[in-house]
């Protein structure tokens, strides 16, 4: 069996305003790649801090790789949160150096050329584009080839080629043993890296499974959205036989319903009878995103 990289029993961390997160529980095995999906404000990034021993929690414990120390763990583990890391006014190779001299590592200059930058790494990092600066945050982060590596929204301001590189990269570390934690609503991404996924919602963990077993749960199902001119009643849509779930959107309503034969039409009858003209219809095959309004009954963006 694979030994535990992370432990979190009880993890509580809350503000006055009620947000924040817990409390979690969970346990992440080495060589796995756990995403944290949740609408903004469900404390994702709380969650991640204090896995990532930013923030001390207020209430239960946390263990990486069997030891509660977080002084301990930093050793072990590298972290890619929205905040600058690095320095602006000094160049992307000096760096990566400053980084592998802290960790006490030879330089991977390497890193650079696999992160897209080689042509720019003798350039000040206050000349990056926001994306450039976003794959150099990614690169100090793979450093030394850490243990745990924490990441909130990875994908954040790359292009096509970082997130294939970034897939790469994860893919790469998983295969190696590494184990990676990452908080992003970025459900293609996920689809394409995760071992496991877990779904927050205002500070809880409702659903923790692999990602096979939460794709297979929608495997049956379509997505419908409708646009609608004018406000309607959504119950007419609850009524159509195979209807699981039905959410308000900001034009109209997100249908969750089991693949038959007639779905659209039923809807489409449904959409008649309450006297309202419909402005879209559009059919999308299931997927995380799909998966978390089943499960939680909210859209994921909501």
């Amino acid at each position: 069996m694979a030994a535990l990289a992370l432990e979190a029993e009880a993890v509580l961390r809350r503000y006055r305003n009620g947000r924040g997160v817990g409390p979690v529980s969970l346990r992440l095995l080495a060589g796995e790649v756990l995403a944290v999906l949740g609408p903004n404000g469900s404390g994702k990034t709380t969650l991640l801090r204090c896995l990532a021993t930013r923030s001390r929690p207020r209430g239960g414990e946390v263990r990486w790789f069997g030891d509660p120390d977080p002084s301990r763990a930093r050793r072990r583990l590298a972290v890619v949160f929205d905040a600058t890391a690095h320095v602006d006014e000094v160049s992307g190779d000096e760096n990566l150096r400053f980084f592998a001299r802290a960790r006490g590592v030879p330089e991977a200059p390497e890193l650079l050329v696999a992160a897209g930058l080689a042509e720019v790494g003798g350039e000040e990092v206050s000349n990056y584009s926001y994306g450039m600066r976003r794959r150099l945050l990614i690169a100090e982060a793979l450093v030394g080839d850490p243990s745990l590596l924490v990441l909130d929204e990875p994908t954040l301001g790359l292009d096509v080629e970082g997130r294939r590189w970034l897939e790469l990269v994860l893919r790469e570390r998983q295969q190696r043993g590494r184990t990676t934690l990452l908080g992003t609503n970025d459900t293609s991404f996920v689809e394409e890296v995760a071992t496991r996924v877990g779904f927050l919602v205002d500070g809880r963990l409702v659903a923790d499974s692999p990602l096979a077993d939460l794709l297979a749960s929608v495997g049956g199902l379509r997505e419908v959205s409708l646009r609608f001119r004018g406000e309607v009643d959504l119950e007419r849509l609850r009524d159509v036989d195979g209807v699981r779930q039905v959410v308000a959107s900001p034009e109209g309503a997100l249908v969750l319903a089991a693949r038959r034969d007639g779905l659209v039409a039923d809807l489409l009858g449904a959409v008649g009878e309450l006297d309202r003209r419909l402005v879209d219809l559009s059919i999308h095959e299931p997927g995380l995103a799909e998966c978390f309004l089943q499960l939680t009954g909210r859209p994921l963006d909501g």
